[in-house]
Formats: C-alpha cells, structure tokens, sequence
C-alpha cells in the first residue's frame, strides 16, 4: 500500500470514528442509527473507487483480529454481521496457540469493520454489565451476562444484515452531501466485490464451512440479549449534531 492509499484509509477510517463517537450515550437506537450511517457511508466510497474504474486496483488481504485458546461465540456471530454489511469475509484458522479470527477483505472494508465490531462489542459489553436479570449468586449472574451477550450479538447480527438486504433493494437515499444511489448499483458492488473475495478464497484459502451452534446456560438472559437487540432501530439516521445462527467459516 502506497502512501496516497494509507492517506486515504485513515481518512475514511477516522470519518467512521468520529461518526460513531456521536452515539456515545445510553440510547441504543443511536448507536445502531451510527453503524448504518457509516456502513452506508463505506457504500458511497467503494461506489467513489469504482467509478474511478479502479485504475488502482484494492488488494484484498487478511487480518487477524483476535487470537483465543477457545472460541468466543458471540464474538464470532456478531463479527460475521458485522463482515457482510462491510465487504469483507471472516473466518477462523487454528494454531499451535488456539485459534485465530481472521477479516479477508480490501483494506479500507477491513478498517471501516474493525472499527465498527469494536463499537458494537463494547456496546454490548456495556449492556451485560448493566443488567442483573434474576440471577442469584455471582455464578448464575455469570451465566445470565454471557447468554445475553450471544443473544444480543445474534440478533443485531440478523439486523445488520436485514439492513444490507434493505440496502441491495432499496438503494440509498440522497441527503445534503451526497445523490441517490440506486438498488441496482448496490447489487452491482455487492456482487462485485463479493466475486473478489471467493476469486481470492479460492486461489488461496482452503476452507470448511460449518454452523456455529454455541450454547448457553441462561435462557433468560439470551432472550434479555435478543430483546435489548430488537429495540435498536437499524432505519433511523443519525443527525448531523450527533434469530437464526450465522454460518461461520473454518
């Protein structure tokens, strides 16, 4: 990568910070309103790139963005959402350390849904300690906080992903910076830039697909995690001032 594309990722990536430290307060429709805004904003500079016919084309890579002894579900589930709504592909590779989460993308999506996992791990973190459910004992409230997390970062992971659905049919409306993007240049840079990763996987990667199928030892507390993930609003915008399980990769 050449300094002018460095420039220009760190540029995109601070735009994306900046966008989600507006939604820092305890209303979690504005921190969903946020990732929208900036997963559409991603949109509009991939579309920026294309018209400009790629004259330098986006290298896809790998990163790695965690490295566990065991597997961390809820992570696993939310970062596949999170991956789909940003371009990029996500799986798992074990090493002699544990096991690695790997992002495959190009390197500006990578950035945009580093920074976006990030928000929405901490939000949900933020949410399971808030909660004490009708746990008794510090054990049981163990239990309750970890079956929240995977139940939040399921359902915000099908809602993330609704969204880029909505997206791909709907188009994106203009506003005071930018024009109309129609469904069918969404479709195009979906498919497009979908056909890159598989052409990279398959050149490259040798992989087994499975079903992530995590457990947990509170249902109540996983029902409280889909329930606090439903009341998020993935449709509102963020002013100018301010069910099922995931496929998963190995």
């Amino acid at each position: 990568m050449n300094v002018t594309e460095l420039s220009e990722l760190e540029k995109v990536a601070d735009k994306i910070k900046k966008l989600l430290a507006l939604s820092q307060s305890p209303n979690e429709a504005e921190a969903m309103a946020a990732f929208a805004k900036a997963q559409e904003m991603l949109t509009r500079h991939n579309l920026s790139l294309a018209d400009l016919g790629d004259s330098k084309p986006q290298q896809v890579q790998e990163e790695i963005v965690f490295e566990w002894q065991r597997l961390v579900s809820w992570k696993v589930i939310l970062m596949a959402g999170v991956c789909r709504a940003n371009y990029c592909f996500d799986f798992t590779r074990k090493n002699h350390h544990g096991l690695q989460l790997i992002i495959l993308g190009r390197p500006i999506n990578i950035a945009s849904a580093r920074i976006q996992f990030e928000y929405l791990m901490e939000t949900i973190e933020r949410l399971a300690k808030q909660t004490k459910g009708d746990a008794c004992g510090r054990q049981s409230l163990r239990k309750f906080q970890n079956a929240f997390k995977l139940g939040a970062a399921n359902r915000l992971a099908v809602r993330i992903i609704e969204n880029s659905e909505r997206q791909k049919r709907e188009g994106i409306a203009a506003n005071s910076e930018s024009e109309q993007v129609t469904a069918i240049v969404v479709r195009s840079l979906y498919e497009r830039l979908e056909a890159e990763l598989k052409a990279y996987t398959s050149r490259n990667l040798k992989l087994k697909h499975g079903t992530l199928k995590p457990s947990w030892g509170s249902f109540d507390g996983f029902e409280a995690g889909q329930s606090a993930a439903d009341s998020v609003s993935l449709h509102k915008q963020v002013p100018d001032n301010r069910q099922g399980y995931l496929p998963i990769s190995r």
